[in-house]
């Protein structure tokens, strides 16, 4: 019987703490961030985030709601989490990113697929896309 300690995901609440090895799958984990990302707190975030991709059966959720500012190695960190999580098969989440953040965070993404793919255009035209949507 499954307690309902069990039945909540695991969570990080900063990006210093280290994640608890679990031995039971969790579907998903939440990793809370606090104050800046950026500097230092990158290193330990993105072992955070990699083990957390590697632990999770289903996706990680990174909840930036207590962050105040996310520097470019931060985003970098977040580009190479989408990476992980697209070659393990998972999804990750980003929740409360702020809208710059969000900016640069798609920019480096493109920026990463273009290096490792060349360039990126649309299979489909917009026509035919809202066809298939409608």
């Amino acid at each position: 019987m499954k307690t309902a300690t069990n039945l909540t995901p695991p969570f990080v609440s900063d990006s210093t703490s280290q994640l608890a090895h679990r031995t039971t799958p969790c579907n998903t984990i939440i990793l809370q961030l606090k104050g800046c990302l950026g500097g230092i707190s990158v290193l330990d975030f993105q072992i955070n985030l990699e083990q957390a991709l590697e632990t999770a059966t289903l996706r990680v959720v990174v909840d930036l709601q207590q962050v105040d500012a996310v520097a470019p190695e931060g985003i970098a960190a977040l580009a190479r989490g989408l990476e992980l999580a697209a070659i393990l098969g998972k999804s990750i989440v980003f929740n409360a990113m702020d809208l710059a953040s969000s900016r640069d965070l798609r920019a480096e993404w493109m920026s990463s697929r273009e290096i490792c793919f060349g360039p990126w255009g649309d299979l489909f035209d917009r026509e035919f896309e809202q066809f298939l949507a409608g």
